[in-house]
């Protein structure tokens, strides 16, 4: 059978998905675990204790201290004894298999993750991160900071600018002296972009088909104007069941644990923020690779193959990116600034081209001098105001980005497949086509892993254009 869509979502099955039976077994084996990123996160006695210790330039201790240690190492055996009998059951196609089989190993790896963090045992911790994400990429990280150091320099060089943001960017320019490497890396090729750009904007593209029904506002978007927008766009695009729910913060996201669309209590947005963000990422991209998971030949891809993460955030936030007309415009907006703030703080906490990992209060230092330089420019007159935003901004960076840790040295490695994964995906773009990112929404799988493509060819999910 070829599976093919019929706008944006693949028809409704009519047979059995070719892991129906395992997946309904990995699901009830894996019942009750929340995401890794969720049982990182520190209790708020930490969070404020670190809130407190950073700006004095002292360490503050971020690994989970509330997890039950005799409940995770449980969970770990059920999942490594539910894998031996995977191993075991001759009846599972031997393709299939191995897939479940990756997926689990990561399960595993997560737990194991979870049980050092809980035990402060770092060196664990960090092996089983790096496990699953990988090393942070030098080249980006260097690129990212070659960005920061040339937006510091045109601070420097803007007619009539005021000395506190002189001072300020000078400061960041002499952190970076050495450490940068060539910000064209994060840069797709214009024509690649205007292709990419064009695909999704075109008569029954991505974003014809996404905002179909629907009139977006030309001023900022609040709950008023967006909420019945993502609400139509669920029930008669997505054919989707998914309610609006209020985040705990500001960020946006899917739950699909409570099978929600969780947004900011309050938003004001731009037009270009509201679509690209809440729409094109997070239900565009992300609750789309669920229904189309649903509904195509392997199951486990509604719940993710092995490591998606790194195509599947990538593929979002190009969907963010071609909402403006050019990459440069959308270079300027914070989001950009903010997806290489992560990868920076995840680099440098790790060590990344130096000697050892940084102490959580050089984390703090390093990315502070960051954030000031980009508070100052907007307030050079209110060096206060700018100290009490900037060491909230670099706090709330580092209480994500340092989950888990001890404040000795690394970093959750999660963040860095936002910018890892945006560059991969360009490249991947260049190499296939558009088709490659649109394809990326029938499931949650990475476009850019060998393993996934092959697999899920075989299985006619995906063309084979070899």
């Amino acid at each position: 059978m070829k599976y093919e869509r019929e706008g944006l979502l693949l028809p409704e099955p009519n047979q059995k998905q070719l892991d129906q039976k395992v997946f309904e077994s990995f699901e009830s084996i894996r019942a009750g675990m929340r995401a890794t990123y969720e049982d990182l996160s520190p209790s708020d006695e930490k969070k404020q204790k670190a809130i407190e210790l950073w700006p004095l330039g002292q360490d503050a201790d971020l690994s989970v201290d509330k997890l039950d240690a005799s409940a995770l190492f449980a969970k770990q055996q059920e999942l490594k004894d539910w894998k031996k009998k995977l191993i075991d059951d001759e009846t599972v196609n031997p393709e299939i298999k191995q897939l479940y089989r990756w997926r689990i190993n990561e399960d595993i790896a997560s737990i194991n993750m979870l049980i050092a963090s809980r035990a402060d045992d770092m060196r664990s911790f960090r092996f089983w991160n790096k496990f699953i994400y990988g090393r942070p990429d030098e080249n980006i990280y260097k690129a990212a900071l070659d960005w920061v150091a040339v937006d510091a320099e045109k601070i420097i060089s803007t007619d009539g600018q005021k000395p506190n943001a002189i001072k300020a960017a000078q400061d960041v320019i002499d952190m970076l002296d050495g450490k940068r490497g060539n910000l064209d890396l994060l840069v797709p090729d214009k024509n690649v972009f205007e292709i990419v750009k064009v695909d999704h904007k075109r008569a029954l593209g991505y974003y014809s088909l996404l905002l179909a029904g629907v009139t977006i506002p030309e001023g900022k978007v609040t709950n008023a104007e967006g909420d019945p927008i993502i609400e139509y766009v669920l029930k008669n695009n997505l054919k989707s069941d998914y309610k609006i729910a209020e985040a705990s913060g500001t960020s946006w996201s899917v739950s699909h644990k409570d099978q929600s669309i969780e947004r900011p209590d309050k938003y004001n947005l731009p037009p270009k923020r509201f679509v690209g963000l809440g729409l094109g990422h997070e239900i565009g991209s992300h609750l789309l690779e669920k229904v189309n998971g649903k509904r195509g030949p392997l199951a486990l891809a509604s719940s993710g193959l092995d490591r998606y993460e790194l195509g599947n955030e990538g593929r979002a936030v190009i969907r963010e990116q071609v909402v403006y007309e050019t990459f440069d415009e959308f270079g300027k907006q914070v989001r950009w600034r903010d997806i290489m703030r992560r990868h920076i703080a995840i680099s440098y906490a790790c060590g990344v081209g130096e000697d050892k990992p940084k102490r959580s209060s050089e984390v703090y230092e390093f990315m502070n001098k960051i954030d000031t330089m980009y508070q100052m420019k907007l307030s050079p007159d209110e060096p206060d105001v700018v100290k009490e935003k900037a060491s909230k901004k670099t706090t709330d960076l580092l209480l994500r980005v340092l989950k888990g840790t001890d404040g000795a040295g690394g970093a959750y490695l999660k963040d860095k497949v936002y910018l890892e994964g945006v560059v991969a995906n360009w490249l991947t773009a260049a190499q296939k086509g558009p088709s490659a990112i649109s394809e990326g929404d029938l499931g949650k799988f990475d476009i850019n892993n060998p393993r996934h493509i092959t697999a899920l060819q075989k299985m006619n999910l995906l063309p084979n254009n070899e």
